[in-house]
Formats: C-alpha cells, sequence, structure tokens
C-alpha cells in the first residue's frame, strides 16, 4: 500500500501538534513491511529568494511545497500560482493507493478536487485536528469578549467579522461542505470534535473518531514527594492557551506566600505584540514562583515532565486532543486543566486528573496550592494514570481504516 500524507506544515518548522501527529504517523507506516509512506508538507518557511510559491523541495524523504498568502476565510491560497504540476509531479512519483490529509488550512480546500482530478482512482482521508473549517476567525471558536462559541452560525460569527457579510458566511460553509463531501473517510481525534462538526453539517456516520497517539517511554518512578509542589506548563504560550489565566493565579499564590513553583517551558508562537506584553507583565507579576525556561526539543519533554510533579494546561478554547496531556500521562503526571473541547475525555476529574473552572486564576490558584500540599492525592491519581496509545496503535487503526477503502491490503 502506498500512502501520501499531506500536511500544513513540516515539524522541522513549527512545533505543532498537527504537524508531529501527522509526521509520525507517516514515519510509523512507512516503517511497516508492505508500506511505502511519503510526507508532503506546504510550507511557508522556505523562505530564501529563489524558492517560488510552487516550487517543490526535501527533507529527505519528505517533500516540501512552498506555499505563499493564503485567506483563512475562505481556505483559499492566495499567490496566485498554480499548483497542478507540483501536485502532479507528487501523485506520480508516490503513486498513492491513500492520500492522507491533515487539514485545509494553509494548503488550501482547493487541494481536495484537485487531487480528485489528478488521482481518480487514490482514497482520500482527512484528519480534522481544530475547527478551521467551522470557525473563520484563527478556528479558535472564541467570541470577542474572550466566551466560547457553542454554535457558530453565518449571524454569529459577523459578531467576530463584521467586516463580512452575512450571505459570505454561508456561501463559506456551502462551499466547504462540498468540498468535505469529496473526502472518502474523515477522522478526528476527540468525540468534542465530532460532535461540533457534526453539529456544523457534517453526518454523524461520515466522521470516526481515531485518538492521537505518542511513542512508548517508560515513565519516571512514581514516588510521591512530601510535597508535590511542582508544576509545569509546555507548549505555545497564546492567549487561547490560557497562560495569561494560569500567570494570574501564579501572582495570587506569589502574593500569599504560598510554597510551589511553576516553570513554563515554550515560545510565543507568530505573537502580537500585545500578546508579548501582556505575557511578559503577568511573567515579572508572578516571579519569583513562575518562571519562564524557554523553548524545548521534543526529545527533551519526557525529562522536563519528570521534573514537574503536575502539568497544568489552562486552555480556553476547545482543545481537540493535546499532545501534552497524552505526554503527561506517559511520563506519570496527573494533568490539571480546563474541563472543555477533548481535554474532558483525556483527563478524568478526580481519578487520573483533577478539572478547573475556564478563566477563573482564583480557582485554579485555590487548586493549586491545595494540590501541592496533598501527596496521597498526587500518589492516587498517579496510579490511575491510564498509558496512552502508542505510534504502533495509531499506525495498526490508521491501516485498518485504509483497508476499508480500497482493495490495495498491506503485505
Amino acid at each position: 500500500m502506498k500512502i501520501l500524507v499531506i500536511c500544513h506544515d513540516h515539524p522541522a518548522f513549527t512545533d505543532g501538534g498537527t504537524e508531529h501527529a501527522a509526521h509520525d504517523l507517516c514515519r510509523t507506516l512507512d516503517a511497516r513491511p508492505g508500506i511505502s509512506a511519503r510526507f508532503l508538507a506546504a510550507s511557508t518557511s522556505l523562505t530564501h529568494p529563489e524558492v517560488r510559491p510552487g516550487s517543490l523541495h526535501g527533507i529527505g524523504r519528505d517533500l516540501l511545497l512552498r506555499t505563499g498568502a493564503y485567506d483563512a476565510f475562505s481556505m483559499r491560497r492566495m499567490d496566485g500560482t498554480d499548483w497542478t504540476g507540483a501536485v502532479a509531479r507528487v501523485l506520480e512519483t508516490v503513486e498513492p493507493d491513500i492520500v492522507h490529509l491533515h487539514g485545509l488550512d494553509r494548503i488550501g480546500a482547493e487541494i481536495v478536487p484537485l487531487i480528485r482530478r489528478l488521482r481518480p482512482a487514490a482514497r482520500l482521508v482527512l484528519t480534522l485536528h481544530d475547527f478551521q473549517a467551522i470557525c473563520p476567525a484563527d478556528g479558535l471558536m472564541l467570541r470577542r469578549d474572550g466566551g466560547l462559541c457553542t454554535r457558530p452560525a453565518a449571524d454569529a460569527c459577523r459578531q467576530c467579522l463584521p467586516q463580512i457579510a452575512v450571505g459570505a458566511h454561508a456561501l463559506r460553509k456551502a462551499r466547504l461542505l462540498a468540498i468535505l463531501d469529496q473526502i472518502d473517510a474523515i477522522l478526528a481525534p476527540s468525540r468534542d470534535l465530532r460532535d461540533r462538526f457534526v453539529a456544523w453539517g457534517l453526518p454523524a456516520e461520515r466522521i470516526a473518531v481515531l485518538p492521537n497517539a505518542v511513542a512508548p517511554l517508560a515513565p519516571p518512578a512514581a514516588t510521591a514527594r512530601p510535597r508535590p509542589n511542582r508544576f509545569a506548563y509546555f507548549g505555545n504560550l497564546a492567549p487561547h492557551k490560557g497562560v495569561g489565566v494560569l500567570l494570574a493565579a501564579a501572582a495570587d499564590l506569589a502574593g500569599r506566600g504560598a510554597d510551589l513553583r511553576l516553570a513554563l517551558h515554550g515560545r510565543l508562537n507568530h505573537p502580537a505584540p500585545e500578546a508579548e506584553a501582556a505575557f511578559a507583565e503577568g511573567l515579572a507579576a508572578a516571579a519569583p514562583l513562575a518562571r519562564h525556561l524557554g523553548p524545548y526539543d521534543r526529545d527533551q519533554v519526557h525529562g522536563l515532565m519528570a521534573e514537574a510533579d503536575w502539568v497544568v494546561i489552562p486552555s480556553l478554547w476547545y482543545e481537540n486532543a493535546p499532545l501534552v496531556a497524552l505526554e503527561a500521562q506517559r511520563a506519570g503526571r496527573p494533568v490539571i486543566c480546563t474541563a472543555q473541547g477533548g481535554l474532558k475525555e483525556l483527563v478524568r476529574d478526580g481519578i487520573d486528573g483533577l478539572h478547573v473552572p475556564r478563566a477563573d486564576p482564583v480557582a485554579l490558584a485555590d487548586r493549586m496550592e491545595a494540590v501541592a500540599a496533598d501527596p496521597a492525592l498526587w500518589a492516587r491519581l498517579s496510579a490511575n494514570l491510564r498509558p496512552p496509545p502508542t505510534l504502533e496503535d495509531s499506525a495498526r487503526w490508521h491501516l485498518d481504516h485504509y483497508s476499508r477503502l480500497t482493495e490495495v491490503l498491506p503485505a
């Protein structure tokens, strides 16, 4: 079986969960007997003057397609480049039986009918990693007042994008649903994401839930310390991840003289100046209790989590199935998180982790202070942690789905 995995960027350039999930799957599939899998990333990070939009490049066996301007509302590329020749060369080289897309943002939704036309025999699979198709405001499903958007509709979307007519929102949705109708199988890493796409208009029977996975690693020794007071945050330090709430909680705790520590690992990806300033101000207010230790390599995360007692995920948006939660479970570290999106599926409140109210720094501070003084709770939650799905599990599940779509079976 020949498989082409397509993602909107490469993990060498963008350290995001979608990029890693797609690339990990491709590498694991390619290592299996009878399977050939290639990775195609559409990247804006190739910035050499001679690198033009629509040109093909490579990193080892991986293929890179240089992209240009992209319009998030229409989910169309706006660089004016005809990709037909480049995509045709990739399809002729790989000769895929399966083309597996991981999202459509930045690639452009028009790649679906293009692949259909150039490789009609191939089966198309799409994994939905976010809400870009549903929400034209960065796919975050957050209202302008910071609240959660529960049911996007043309009139509601106009509150965030008032410059765009109601009719344009309706046309956008109709176009995207028509394009998604050309996909043979749609996958979602969480039930929550599936349910939101069903509410948006996709038939429930068209979306299967297939969880994200991580490489298996032995967890550190689960020895309860007298005070499990080391907390850590991992990932993008963007506002929608709730970092501002976490820093406000840390500042509150510092004011109380609480005996605990918070380490923040990560970077602000593509920060707006105001987000960068807010982070710096929040960090200063939380010092010395909170420290920003900067970005980390992915192969460091297991060791860094071993240096913490708790991993905090205070997200404000509907997290899908964050790899950080799976990495924490793999490391034997309970997660303290907000209970929306796929997080409430991954973290069982009071069983192997703890839920806290959304956007409530006082409640988060209270919870952190309480658990730091409760080693018995830490020991119980840690003992109940389930091992997350492995990459081999994920490869097996995906091959099962692929085999239902094509008569070409792995040897």
